[in-house]
């Protein structure tokens, strides 16, 4: 029995690491890029008398991210809107022994009256944003908390037209994983219906459960809806916001971005 029904299983932070325990390549990129922001950051924080506020996560989660890189030595402050998934993310740090400053707010409005040598978004968030008030919003928020220098980091699908051309009635097998509390195993599948009016791909997720008794069918189905950014696309957005592309790679190695890759992950700073 789930304990919040009014909680989406996603937005369940027992059941959102158990559904990405696997979800490990882009850990040492966003360490790595962390640990740079804040060795370049030094001197500013010196001359300033300033501590802290090197990195900032946004749509922090569970802390999947932010706790490795402030385990890492790094200061981190992670946002997120979900206080189910921060409170778990504030239980895995204090048994990781490490402090991290967790602040519930909304990635398109948040005010934290100090500036980061790095902000960053990570695993698709930006994708929860559908419209153009309130990507604007988000690039507006974050230009007000970078430091002099500093950079924003997200990463977004590469569109695959062979995906969004699914039929809606198709229904695919997504991944299986033992149930956080003990009951079995849980099985997810899900259908997919790309609107290419707003370019947003409506996923319906279905959740069953394998335990002693059988397979309990469709024990929580729910809504997840992403919206799609094309690579010219995307980079427009970026430039027309008041930032510039550093860096555009195709996956968490530094591939450069090309036709073909899974991923956009884009370095960017603010237009001098």
């Amino acid at each position: 029995m789930i304990t919040n029904q009014s909680i989406p299983l996603y937005r369940d932070g027992r059941h959102y690491d158990a559904l990405n325990s696997d979800l490990l390549a882009d850990i040492p990129f966003y360490v790595e890029e962390a640990r740079r922001a804040a060795a370049l950051n030094a001197p500013y924080r010196r001359e300033r008398g300033k501590v802290g506020h090197q990195v900032l996560e946004l749509a922090c989660g569970t802390g999947r991210l932010t706790i490795p890189i402030a385990q890492s030595g790094v200061d981190i402050t992670g946002l997120d809107l979900s206080p189910s998934m921060l409170a778990h993310a504030r239980t895995k740090a204090e048994q990781a022994g490490v402090e991290i400053s967790f602040v519930e707010g909304d990635c398109r409005a948040f005010e934290l009256r100090r500036r980061f040598a790095l902000i960053f978004m990570a695993f698709n968030s930006m994708q929860h944003l559908h419209d153009h008030a309130s990507l604007t919003n988000l690039f507006s928020s974050v230009r007000k908390h970078l430091s002099p220098g500093g950079q924003f980091i997200f990463d977004v699908f590469n569109p695959k037209i062979s995906i969004l051309a699914r039929s809606p009635e198709e229904r695919r097998p997504e991944r299986e994983y033992e149930d956080p509390e003990g009951k079995g195993t849980i099985v997810l599948e899900h259908t997919i219906h790309y609107d290419d009016a707003s370019q947003v791909s409506r996923i319906k997720w279905y959740f069953s459960r394998r335990g002693p008794n059988g397979l309990e069918p469709d024990f929580r189905v729910e809504d997840l809806h992403m919206r799609c950014f094309f690579p010219q696309e995307l980079d427009l957005l970026v430039r027309s916001q008041g930032f510039e592309i550093v860096d555009k790679f195709g996956n968490f190695e530094r591939k450069p971005f090309a036709s073909g890759e899974p991923k956009q992950l884009v370095v960017s700073r603010l237009r001098k």
